[in-house]
């Protein structure tokens, strides 16, 4: 199936000699293609008539055509190149509060999805965690058993000596800079997380207890005592029974 890189190669391929100068020639399948995105965005936004209007009387479309000739070629250009991306920026535009269009570059902007809409954390989050992680490695913690395989991941990439010792704002630029690019690199790559299964999610009596306050620790303690007393005066029961039979 054809994606929309070949939209512009399909113009540039059309038999531009038989038409007029300022003609636009769209070929059958570009024309499937962003007819459905232009149709999807006059739903999503009531007021697009004002971008694409023409005052050519004798040539309506003129203004639309152009319009989808340049935004396939912005597509291209960017690297929107399949319906998912599309798809993805139709879901921003459906959240967007205005009734007027988006540029061609903002509609851009939109298919390509945030660490966040493919399910990763967010750079500032993704550090927070990073830093916890590393925290609770140094100090022996149970809580670093429940750290997500990502943030693990991307702490063995992380350059530790440099985010541990920023002394001034070029060096805290730097830093940022270091971390984001091992960020987005892993997102990039071909890491493949592991799925948690029901048995690792599992929690033991040791990452339990920890994560207990004092007072909880003291009411576990002392229902513990109570337990084991009752226990004591049952058997107590039960063997003063057998002595009198």
């Amino acid at each position: 199936m054809k994606d929309l890189k070949n939209l512009v190669n399909n113009f540039s391929n059309a038999p531009v000699k038989h038409f007029k100068e300022d003609e636009v020639v769209i070929d059958e399948f570009a024309k499937n293609i962003i007819n459905q995105v232009f149709t999807q965005l006059s739903i999503i936004f009531p007021a697009w008539k004002h971008n694409w209007k023409s005052d050519d009387p004798s040539n309506p479309d003129k203004i639309l055509n152009l319009a989808k000739m340049e935004w396939t070629k912005a597509f291209n250009e960017n690297g929107i190149n399949t319906l998912d991306q599309v798809k993805f920026g139709f879901a921003k535009a459906r959240k967007s509060e205005s009734d007027f269009l988006p540029s061609c570059g903002k509609f851009i902007s939109w298919c390509s999805p945030s660490p966040e809409d493919i399910g990763y954390p967010s750079e500032h989050t993704a550090l927070r965690d990073c830093l916890s992680h590393q925290r609770n490695k140094k100090m022996f913690k149970p809580e670093n058993l429940r750290t997500r395989p990502f943030i693990v991941e991307l702490c063995k990439h992380v350059d530790w000596w440099m985010i541990n010792s920023v002394n001034n704002q070029s060096e805290r630029v730097r830093a940022d800079k270091h971390f984001k690019d091992e960020y987005m690199a892993l997102i990039n790559s071909n890491y493949q997380e592991p799925e948690v299964t029901p048995y690792e999610r599992l929690e033991t009596k040791e990452i339990i207890v920890d994560r207990m306050s004092p007072e909880q620790k003291e009411d576990a303690r002392q229902r513990g005592l109570e337990s084991m007393k009752r226990m004591k005066q049952q058997l107590a029961k039960a063997k003063l029974k057998n002595i009198g039979e």
